[in-house]
Order: C-alpha cells, then structure tokens, then sequence
C-alpha cells in the first residue's frame, strides 16, 4: 500500500519536471519504481529482525540486505535511473535553481563542509561512512522529483547521487550537475 501511495505523490511531483506525463518524467518514474520493487521484494527475503538495540545484530542485518540488493543488480550501471534524457532535465532544473535568488545560499550550504578528497562513485557500492556528504539544500529538493522513502538524493563532491537509505548503496548518480 505504501508503493501505491508513493506513486501517486511521485506522479504528481513529476508534473514539474520535463511536463506531466513526459516520456523523461515516466522514464525515471520507471526507474525508481523498479528499484523500490525490486529493494522490497529482496528485503522479504532477509531473514527478519527481532527487536533490539544491539548495534551488531542491526549491521549484521542491513549487511545481509545489502548483499541480497548488491547480488540482485550485479549488472547494475551509472545510467540505469538517471538516463541521459533524466540527467539533462535535472541539469536544467539544478542550473536554473543556482541562477535564481537564493542560489548563493545553495552554494553556501554545499560548500560548508569540510574539502575532501573526491570520492570515486560506482553505482552498487555502499557510499563511506566516513566520507561526507551533503544533503539536498531545501530550496533545490522542492525542485527535484520526490523519491520514496527507500531513496535519498545527496550530494558528493559536484555529483548528485541517489543512496538507498536502509543500505546506502549507491543506486545511480550524475557526475559535475553541481556548479
């Protein structure tokens, strides 16, 4: 029930974004929908968690799913979600938003955290703990399509990148969208 709600929200989000009902709109629609699909249907064979608040057995958990998703798009490539056609609108979307009023304050926000080392991103590896990220500035989130819950925008250096949030595997991403 929850997918179903999801998509509905989702849909209506999208009206925003390349024109409702757009062959771009439906093709990341698509997408993400067969990822959440697909991530609910290996969750349910996970064995299921009791109760607890042992840190060890919660890891031991989301480890085991991460290998069920990782096993499960082991073909999975940059691409598959944002597709050329996606990743041009959310370019138009992202350059537009940094152009308007507001879009110094984006910048801020992005560049507040500490410079790091660039991370090379692969879509199904799990994103470092230990390497930041940032996540979406609100002004620039209310742009973009909504995800489900499964799925969080963030950013990583000056790529946009789509994790799972249960697993933080890298779903897809676009490399240089950030100006």
């Amino acid at each position: 029930m929850h997918f179903l709600s999801w998509l509905a929200m989702f849909a209506f989000a999208l009206s925003g974004f390349a024109g409702q009902g757009s062959p771009v709109a439906k093709g990341f629609a698509d997408g993400v929908g067969r990822y959440v699909k697909m991530r609910q249907a290996l969750e349910g064979s996970v064995q299921g968690q009791k109760p607890t608040n042992e840190a060890g057995q919660i890891d031991d958990r989301q480890d085991q799913l991460t290998g069920v998703i990782v096993n499960g798009r082991r073909d999975a490539h940059q691409g598959e979600i944002f597709t050329k056609e996606v990743s041009e609108q959310f370019r138009k979307i992202i350059v537009k938003a940094f152009r308007e009023p507001g879009g110094q304050a984006m910048r801020k926000t992005i560049q507040e955290r500490e410079p790091v080392k660039p991370l090379v991103l692969k879509v199904n590896q799990v994103y470092p703990d230990d390497h930041p990220r940032t996540t979406m500035p609100p002004t620039l989130l209310n742009r973009l399509p909504v995800l489900p819950k499964e799925l969080v925008y963030c950013i990583s250096d000056h790529a946009l990148v789509l994790l799972d949030t249960k697993t933080n595997l890298i779903v897809d991403f676009i490399l240089n969208i950030i100006p």
